[in-house]
């Protein structure tokens, strides 16, 4: 008997949707030209996801999930585009920037006041929090050294994206940790469930630490 569908937060979703709209919408255009009139069939501009933006953005204020299948739907749908690397790194940035919006916002500008270190630990908190809201995993952790997330049977995989899908927990965990103060970061995905491999991992790449030197964490991150 399959597991119930478990709930996703609406903000994944909304992030999706909106980073498809923003892909498809023409920068061409005067303000005052309506881009739906020029290019009736680019599904980001179409009103069907002017709605579902409107209804994920009313699930979001009301704190409220969204069923899993329909959320592992959208992400094979942008799976199939051409373009589909692009949206699904653009998602992942937006979806940084809501989950630091609000109090998390204000938290962010103090933990950017803090020694490198300080805010390198809390930008990994940050990051746990953030996965274990959006990647909706099997069996999830975060590894500090080095550092790693590492999930089973994530929602990206069970999408059927062949692992396209995972780009936007790359690019997710990018920005969490760039917009958290621990400074520029490369995240790669090494091993891909959707691939073929027995887990999906990313593994977190830091870049040069404000010294010039290379970026090391040492201890400060196993809390």
């Amino acid at each position: 008997m399959d597991p119930s569908p478990r709930s996703v937060d609406p903000r994944l979703p909304l992030a999706l949707l909106c980073a498809v709209q923003q892909q498809d919408t023409p920068p061409e255009l005067l303000p005052d030209e309506h881009p739906r009139s020029f290019f009736p069939h680019r599904l980001g501009l179409s009103g069907v996801i002017e709605e579902q933006i409107r209804q994920f953005r009313r699930l979001a204020r009301l704190r409220r999930g969204v069923d899993e299948t329909q959320v592992e739907a959208l992400l094979a749908l942008v799976a199939r585009r051409p373009d589909a690397g692009d949206v699904f790194a653009a998602a992942g940035r937006g979806l940084a920037s809501l989950h630091f919006s609000g109090f998390m916002g204000v938290l962010r500008g103090v933990v950017r006041r803090l020694p490198m270190p300080l805010r390198r630990r809390a930008a990994v908190r940050a990051l746990r929090t953030a996965q274990g809201a959006f990647l909706v995993a099997t069996d999830l952790s975060v590894k500090p050294e080095p550092l790693e997330i590492r999930a089973t049977d994530a929602l990206s995989v069970r999408a059927g994206t062949d692992g396209a899908a995972c780009q936007l927990y790359a690019s997710l965990a990018a920005s969490l940790l760039e917009l958290s103060g621990a400074g520029p970061t490369t995240v790669v995905h090494p091993e891909c469930q959707g691939r073929g491999d027995p887990r999906c991992v990313w593994r977190v790449q830091w870049g040069i630490s404000e010294d010039g030197s290379a970026a090391e964490l040492g201890g400060a991150l196993n809390d």
